[in-house]
């Protein structure tokens, strides 16, 4: 008799965990939910500061020394080819205006200073992206993905021509630049830069073309292994296809970088999610 009660337990409790096996499968038929985080979005004060910067002169780091910094985590660019094969991260970003032109300040460590580009040289670079648009992509790109973005590229090797009067030091003709460009009367096939940094716009990847205005400016130096980059640009939008700020309200922006030394171009690259911006 005593067996026969120990068997049926067994039976009942057997048929309950195989209840409990069956109901959690039908439950979880589409996986086993997982609790995201929500993370915050980084955010930028721009403050109001009266002060102008001559980029003819230098990039005024005795203002920027009164403002504090924002630390700004980067990742790895794997969502399209070429994937980044060198992470660059954090960079400090500072900003502020004088309701006459908005200023950006962007310092982070880089062992190498890159200026030149050659047969697998590439330039340094850093861009910051602003989505035109109130829907937004989840996610960046740095090219625009959903809608149209402004995008401001600054080039170390750009800014080299452009501030310094200096020439491209490429080794190879093809695909660079015409041997006998600078004995021309009237040169056709060489770009001359209107600014250090390229003004630039983007509905979706592969569409980044430059604007046919330059409106943005920007400077960087090079020193102790670090870059520090200022961009610079008119604080109302100079045309329908650039940032507006306006002070009080908020808009997203988000920043990439490029690390010559490691062969980043292009899609490769180290690039941050959103970050609000606050004008002041």
């Amino acid at each position: 008799m005593r067996r026969k009660s120990v068997i049926i337990s067994i039976s009942v409790i057997l048929i309950v965990l195989f209840g409990l096996i069956v109901y959690r499968g039908f439950r979880y038929t589409r996986g086993v939910p997982v609790s995201v985080e929500k993370k915050e979005k980084p955010v930028l004060e721009v403050p109001f500061i009266d002060i102008d910067i001559d980029l003819a002169k230098d990039i005024s780091l005795e203002v920027w020394n009164r403002i504090p910094p924002k630390e700004i985590e980067l990742n790895y660019q794997v969502t399209i080819l070429p994937w980044g094969k060198s992470l660059i991260s954090p960079i400090i970003v500072k900003a502020f205006h004088n309701k006459k032109f908005i200023f950006f300040y962007i310092r982070y460590k880089d062992e190498t200073e890159n200026r030149t580009i050659s047969t697998n040289k590439f330039s340094d670079a850093v861009a910051i992206m602003f989505p035109l648009e109130d829907k937004v992509q989840p996610a960046t790109l740095m090219m625009g993905f959903l809608g149209e973005v402004n995008i401001w590229q600054w080039k170390a090797s750009q800014d080299k021509e452009y501030w310094l009067k200096t020439s491209a030091e490429n080794k190879v003709y093809t695909d660079f630049y015409y041997p006998f460009e600078e004995k021309e009367l009237f040169p056709v096939s060489k770009d001359v830069h209107r600014s250090a940094v390229n003004d630039l716009v983007a509905i979706r990847v592969g569409t980044i073309t430059p604007k046919e205005n330059q409106n943005v400016h920007g400077r960087g130096f090079w020193k102790d292994g670090y870059w520090n980059v200022i961009f610079k640009r008119s604080f109302e939008p100079p045309d329908e296809h650039s940032a507006k700020f306006v002070i009080g309200e908020k808009r997203l922006c988000a920043f990439a970088v490029w690390e010559g030394e490691k062969g980043d171009r292009g899609g490769r690259k180290s690039i941050s999610d959103w970050v609000e911006v606050i004008i002041k």
